[in-house]
């Protein structure tokens, strides 16, 4: 019965944010949180914590769709379609793309590994957290670390400091009791 409650809490939620955003209401955003923070304590106390979190986020996800559906439209059919480049197959342009991807995964992932494990090692959690916190960090780094080298225009400079902070890590990484 708890987990109809929960139901019908998660969709008054959505129903309650939809109606902030069509009238521009805040008042209504605000209910609506507070709606769906108690539909998370029902799915959490209906089945278990586990699957309560679970439930409390996918349920108001899957709720969207019809509220998506009732206001969709169809604009009209741009009038200058843009048309696509073509491909570029010359030797500096091929040349230019390997060595990016060759230094984006190989360089900038093995420089993401030794930053990740540098900053874990400095971490006082035990090494099970330490492993959870590196397996949470690695990807996020490695991301901001790539688009920072293919955002700046002086490749040479973001790959040799950015070396030369893992560089500063191994350090750590070899002293450090773990």
């Amino acid at each position: 019965m708890l987990s109809v409650a929960a139901s019908g809490l998660s969709l008054a939620a959505l129903a309650a944010v939809y109606k902030s955003w069509r009238g521009q209401a805040s008042t209504y955003l605000y209910v609506g949180l507070a709606v769906w923070l108690a539909s998370s304590v029902c799915w959490s106390y209906a089945q278990g914590w586990e699957f309560g979190v679970l439930y409390a986020l996918c349920i108001p996800a899957l709720l969207v769709w019809p509220f998506l559906a009732l206001n969709q439209t169809q604009l009209p059919k741009p009038k200058n379609n843009p048309q696509p480049r073509s491909v570029d197959f010359s030797r500096k342009t091929l040349l230019s793309n390997t060595a990016n991807y060759v230094v984006i995964l190989v360089v900038l992932l093995a420089v993401s590994v030794f930053l990740t494990l540098g900053i874990c090692a400095l971490l006082p959690f035990s090494i099970a957290g330490q492993l959870a916190t590196g397996t949470v960090l690695l990807p996020v780094l490695w991301g901001m670390i790539v688009y920072h080298y293919l955002a700046t225009a002086h490749k040479f400079k973001v790959v040799g400091a950015y070396t030369a902070l893992a560089g500063l890590c191994v350090p750590v990484l070899t002293f450090m009791p773990m």
